[in-house]
């Protein structure tokens, strides 16, 4: 008897055994998918982080080139032509690197309109770097009308500075309304609606039709709007509960309460439960 017992044991194990490394497989499929998406996202943010970090280096470099000459002009004395020519030479590397951290921003920007990371954050710390060196450029400015006040000839090391400001200006403003857009398309993501009632009163409402279908152009006058990331969980307390809209079953489920009620519906991937559609109905009962 144990024999035989044995011998209808052994299929069963190898069947659990294939199905356990069929979902193995798949998990694996789905771990590496997510690991290569986080692999290029660090990647990339990494490359911001250098980016904005050498533009503030150049920042830092400027303002203590500006301290330099603050502190030579300063002086109530006649100075000397050396010193002359090295302010000069400072002012000419201010422009330089001014233009270099204005070229370092066009690249910054480009690579933020085009990257998969969308984080608000980054964008406000590169508009933040767009305002510096706009404000930057006109402490340059503010310096080089009292040079020339000094007597202290300048002119191969002017650029055209206003072409910069302008640029700098036009930057911010694409910057500004960059930022406006990802914040609106933010939103538009993890907004999502739902309503709760009995099938009579959806029916009443123009939401559901014969057979408790979902009408193809249902009213959405009725509905609540909610932020899908910080609304896991929407309260039922109802004996008899109904998902009509459709929604992956693995990403929630039906919380019990006292007395025989469904408490709430609880949801526990959210991009997950939202993927197919962002409209959620119950019928309640």
């Amino acid at each position: 008897m144990k024999k035989y017992l044995i011998l209808l044991i052994i299929p069963f194990m190898f069947a659990c055994g294939r199905a356990a490394k069929k979902e193995a497989a798949v998990l694996k499929v789905k771990y590496d998918s997510l690991l290569s998406q986080t692999t290029q996202k660090e990647m990339e943010l990494n490359g911001f982080i250098h980016a904005v970090n050498e533009i503030q280096g150049t920042l830092d470099t400027i303002k203590m080139k500006q301290n330099v000459i603050s502190m030579s002009t300063n002086k109530p004395r006649e100075m000397k032509t050396s010193a002359k020519e090295q302010i000069k030479a400072d002012i000419a590397s201010i422009y330089d690197l001014m233009q270099k951290n204005k070229e370092q921003l066009a690249t910054l920007n480009s690579k933020l309109k085009n990257t998969s990371v969308k984080e608000v954050e980054l964008t406000r710390l590169v508009e933040r770097l767009t305002k510096d060196i706009s404000d930057k450029n006109q402490e340059i400015e503010t310096l080089r009308a009292k040079l020339d006040k000094m007597n202290i000839g300048i002119a191969q090391a002017r650029v055209k500075v206003d072409t910069l400001t302008k640029t700098v200006n036009v930057q911010s403003q694409k910057l500004t309304d960059q930022t406006q857009t990802i914040a609106q398309q933010d939103a538009s993501i993890n907004t999502a609606y739902y309503i709760i009632g009995k099938e009579k009163e959806l029916k009443k409402n123009g939401i559901l039709g014969k057979g408790g279908v979902i009408l193809p152009n249902f009213n959405k006058d009725f509905f609540t709007r909610i932020d899908i990331r910080k609304v896991t969980e929407i309260s039922l307390m109802s004996k008899k509960v109904k998902v009509i809209s459709i929604h992956p079953t693995e990403s929630y489920k039906l919380v019990p309460g006292e007395k025989k009620m469904i408490q709430s519906l609880q949801i526990l991937d959210y991009k997950a439960f939202w993927s197919n559609v962002k409209y959620l109905i119950i019928t309640i009962n």
